[in-house]
């Protein structure tokens, strides 16, 4: 029986390195490899990678990037492309932020938000969102949360290699994404 992929939340996953927070604007900074505490899940393409964020509306938002439009009208037989925005205004926690896009009627084309818990999420790829914690212990809880949300079975996270992309299938198992897929 073929497996089908459009009934999961989640595609893929991949554990990635990521360098500390200060170290990200200074490109000359040398990385050491010990610091395994991001990882990138690739949704679905019927979800909104900015509607992932609910889960984290505790969360204060320390720096915030986001390039946005207004969404255009679905049925409509020429649809309207809507210039793309930066967004000035700054927002004390996610909630605000969700609550000011939904009221707004927005659509968030790229966002990078820097917590003041130390943790970032920002767009990574085509409807992929990359997920940085202080530490591997977080990453590990984070990523097992999200995991379970999805509805997926637990997945043994130390198993997975660092920078490799696995797929995840409706029967529970974890299979290597292959190059060309």
């Amino acid at each position: 029986m073929k497996d089908s992929q459009e009934y999961i939340l989640i595609r893929s996953l991949e554990l990635r390195h990521s360098p500390w927070i200060s170290e990200m604007d200074n490109p000359n900074q040398l990385q050491d490899g010990g610091t395994h505490r991001s990882f990138i899940i690739q949704f679905n393409d019927s979800i909104d990678r900015i509607s992932m964020l609910i889960h984290f509306k505790h969360l204060s938002i320390l720096k915030m990037e986001l390039c946005y439009r207004k969404k255009g009208a679905e049925n409509r037989k020429k649809k309207k492309q809507y210039p793309q925005h930066k967004m000035r205004l700054s927002f004390d926690n996610t909630l605000e932020l969700l609550t000011y896009l939904s009221s707004k009627n927005y659509k968030a084309d790229w966002f990078e938000i820097r917590f003041k818990n130390g943790w970032v999420i920002q767009h990574s790829f085509i409807n992929g969102l990359e997920f940085i914690t202080n530490n591997t212990q977080e990453r590990n809880l984070l990523f097992e949360r999200l995991v379970s949300l999805s509805g997926q079975g637990p997945i043994d996270i130390d198993s997975l290699e660092i920078n490799q992309t696995y797929t995840l299938h409706t029967d529970g198992r974890v299979k290597l994404k292959p190059l060309f897929f």
